[in-house]
């Protein structure tokens, strides 16, 4: 079994970036998703073109928390904007991609620009994620079809499948699967998903699952000042502990050789 564990967020900001190069270097982690357009990027980008041994991939960002925006002039991609020209804020454009408002030529442009600002580091990227998982919409599959082979990219999140507490009460866990279908007949990827849940008072690493399918992704957000992302970090932890009890260990993403396509 193949079990793949990355952070999320790198770049997001200077305890974000300490966090997750720390998980790195003690091999909790193996996999760190670099965000091309906030304020730690550069300290994210040097670290990564540093330390090639680590597995890297481009967390694409079309939403925001604060005041992340696109990388490309707001007038070249009017559609992924709100009026101050900051890409909108998550529900609204969760909305809109799940519905294929935002044109996909856009998407394709401001998606090669950030990966583009990635590579010019010379930092080679082994796979793609989004920010609030965007990706697993129709309308990103598209732009990703068309972007990815530009840059010899050949793997994708999926999307998440496995959950910490009650999982019906989550829409993405129904429409998992449909979603998933073209990602996983397209892209290499992992059978199964488990996101780390950013509640601080939530124990989500007791219920992260020891599967025996081929392959699971685990993803968290680590920092220490923030308590969210601490507790993430503190789980993922406590999660490697537990996989490696059962003799597992975490991998790179550019290690996963065997996967499984059907859904």
């Amino acid at each position: 079994m193949t079990l793949i564990t990355t952070a999320d967020d790198f770049g997001w900001d200077d305890d974000t970036v300490a966090a997750t190069i720390d998980l790195l270097e003690r091999g909790v982690i193996r996999n760190a998703s670099i965000m091309a357009n906030v304020p730690a990027t550069e300290a994210a980008l040097a670290y990564a073109a540093d330390h090639p041994q680590h597995g890297w991939g481009v967390h694409l960002t079309f939403t925001r928390d604060e005041s992340e925006s696109p990388l490309l002039s707001p007038d070249l991609v009017p559609d992924l904007v709100d009026d101050q020209g900051r890409f909108r804020a998550g529900r609204p454009a969760q909305i809109a991609a799940a519905s294929g408002r935002f044109p996909v030529e856009q998407i394709v442009a401001e998606m090669t620009e950030q990966l583009r600002v990635v590579c010019d580091r010379g930092i080679a990227i082994d796979y793609v994620d989004s920010h609030k998982h965007l990706h697993k919409y129709p309308v990103f599959a598209r732009a990703l079809d068309e972007v990815l082979p530009q840059f010899g990219i050949h793997t994708v999140r999926r999307p998440q499948d496995r959950f910490a507490g009650a999982r019906y009460r989550r829409p993405s866990a129904w429409l998992g699967p449909m979603l998933a279908r073209r990602i996983r007949t397209r892209w290499q990827t992992s059978d199964h998903f488990f996101m780390a849940d950013g509640d601080p008072d939530v124990a989500w690493w007791d219920e992260a699952p020891l599967s025996e399918s081929t392959s699971l992704e685990i993803g968290c957000h680590p920092g220490r000042s923030v308590p969210w992302r601490d507790n993430e970090r503190r789980g993922i932890e406590a999660v490697v502990d537990r996989w490696a009890v059962a003799g597992h260990h975490p991998q790179r993403w550019r290690d996963l050789t065997s996967v499984d396509s059907g859904v």
